[in-house]
């Protein structure tokens, strides 16, 4: 059994379901926390999330988790938002009212644009391009993933950017720094090439 130990952040900010079962399909300890506990015995966090910026950043400061997040990125242990969870590495998002981020990325969230005339949310799988960074290993390029959003990220350090999708224009899907990194697209609900992607996640030291 592999030592690594998760643990997934539960503040009230989206259904963590389907991120504990991929999990325990692959076979790695975690645990759910809805409160800041000893976070120095776990190897991995993950930052899952669905609904609004607005909302999930002041529920992320007021728990606590803002700092906690914070100071467990600074151990230099590997991080991943997934969703609303990538969207709030991010400095803002004018998503009910600007609203600040972690700053883990310089960018701004915003919606999609109206003139594309494509629906909303963007829902369903999609292709990702990607580069070869250790996290994609054993990923073809492209490979669908599935997506649920009305907002994106479409500017930020050029380093930092691991993935595009094309939805009307191109947008970041997936983002990496370090040993931080964010997926738009869901990881977890996205079969066999999804869960080779949270392996390799899982898998970083």
């Amino acid at each position: 059994m592999s030592k690594q130990k998760i643990v997934i952040v539960d503040a009230d900010f989206g259904n963590i379901d389907s991120v504990e079962n991929a999990i325990k399909h692959l076979g790695y300890n975690f645990q759910s926390l809805k409160k800041v506990s000893n976070l120095d015995k776990y190897s991995h966090l993950i930052l899952p999330g669905v609904g609004s910026f607005n909302t999930a950043s002041k529920k992320l400061q007021l728990s606590g988790w803002f700092d906690a997040i914070k100071k467990f990125a600074s151990q230099s242990k590997p991080i991943l938002g997934i969703c609303l969870g990538m969207q709030l590495l991010f400095e803002t998002s004018d998503e009910n009212g600007l609203s600040l981020g972690l700053s883990f990325f310089k960018g701004h969230c915003k919606k999609f644009n109206s003139q594309n005339k494509l629906p909303l949310p963007h829902m369903g799988f999609n292709f990702v391009n990607h580069g070869n960074s250790i996290i994609w290993k054993g990923i073809p390029n492209p490979s669908p993933f599935y997506f649920i959003h009305n907002y994106r990220v479409k500017e930020t350090d050029e380093l930092a950017i691991a993935s595009t999708t094309i939805y009307g224009d191109q947008f970041i899907s997936f983002v990496e720094k370090e040993k931080i990194f964010g997926a738009q697209f869901h990881p977890e609900k996205s079969h066999r090439i999804g869960l080779k992607l949270l392996k390799n996640f899982i898998e970083l030291r």
